[in-house]
């Protein structure tokens, strides 16, 4: 299994021991993996939450367009690109994104068979996409992109410290969830150095974060409550409270990203800051993975 490359003249563990200046070394490729999600018999396939899978679901429907837009507004300055390193980032986080987009859209197929009308909102999200964000100027869109790129990334970092937390997902579900980390957070300054080598400007980011979070946050749960009032679905006590603690208990969602999103206010705030190799390592070695066959 490949994992990240290793130049000549520098050691993984050398690049991991000064990862904010050696990032750039680092092999950004997409892993091509098989996942049967078929399998996936019972419909509330996380923990038996409707609400937590109702959540997951409205996640992975909003990837496919999501991701082809984050593409797309980093294609807008491939050509001004000069660092011949990041060019080839650029290459490899089209290709990771462009087989994310392809897995989710896989996976919803299967959500869809389960009663969850997926495809349905996969269309919402690209109409909002289309009349949202496409129409705003490339600097603004790359902006977007790297705003929505730190907060999946953080997410990422989180479900790979917490792996405990998907414990409970029917295994195809748990291991679609841990590959799509572990990428994003290989790629997680790619739109970033985009942006700083091509525009620069840090207040404009610091403006569309706010917008980025509001969208983030209305996309999680708008799409969750559309999924549980289509299945007519009124969770119980339980779910409620299970569901309370997955977002905002001590090791909750909402709780553990906090701090790193605010990290992004900094001034020399760079995404490789927060050195989260070991966590590519965690899921190669310790985490169950599936190679296309």
């Amino acid at each position: 299994m490949t994992t990240t490359s290793i130049q000549p003249t520098l050691t993984r563990k050398q690049i991991a021991e000064d990862i904010l200046a050696n990032h750039q070394l680092l092999d950004v490729a997409p892993r091509k993996m098989s996942f049967a999600f078929l399998d996936i018999k019972q419909k509330y396939f996380f923990s038996g939450n409707s609400l937590k899978t109702c959540l997951l679901a409205g996640l992975s429907a909003s990837f496919p367009a999501g991701e082809s837009e984050f593409i797309a507004s980093v294609r807008n300055y491939r050509e001004q690109i000069n660092n011949p390193k990041l060019k080839k980032q650029v290459r490899g986080f089209i290709g990771q994104e462009g087989h994310h987009s392809h897995q989710h859209k896989e996976i919803n197929k299967a959500l869809h068979a389960l009663g969850f009308n997926a495809p349905a909102l996969e269309k919402k999200m690209e109409k909002i996409i289309t009349e949202r964000v496409k129409t705003r100027n490339n600097k603004t869109r790359l902006a977007i992109t790297v705003c929505m790129e730190h907060l999946t990334s953080i997410l990422a970092e989180h479900f790979l410290e917490q792996s405990e937390v998907l414990d409970e997902l029917e295994e195809p579900a748990r291991q679609l969830m841990l590959w799509h980390a572990v990428e994003e957070i290989e790629h997680k300054a790619v739109a970033f150095d985009v942006y700083m080598e091509c525009v620069g400007d840090r207040e404009l980011l610091q403006k569309v974060m706010g917008f980025a979070i509001k969208i983030f946050f209305w996309r999680m749960f708008s799409f969750t409550s559309i999924l549980m009032w289509q299945n007519k679905k009124i969770p119980s006590w339980r779910e409620i409270k299970e569901f309370k603690q997955f977002l905002f208990g001590d090791t909750g969602i909402v709780t553990q990203l906090q701090a790193p999103y605010k990290s992004f206010a900094n001034a020399d705030f760079h995404p490789w800051q927060n050195n989260s190799i070991k966590l590519i390592d965690k899921w190669e070695n310790e985490l169950k993975w599936i190679p296309d066959s």
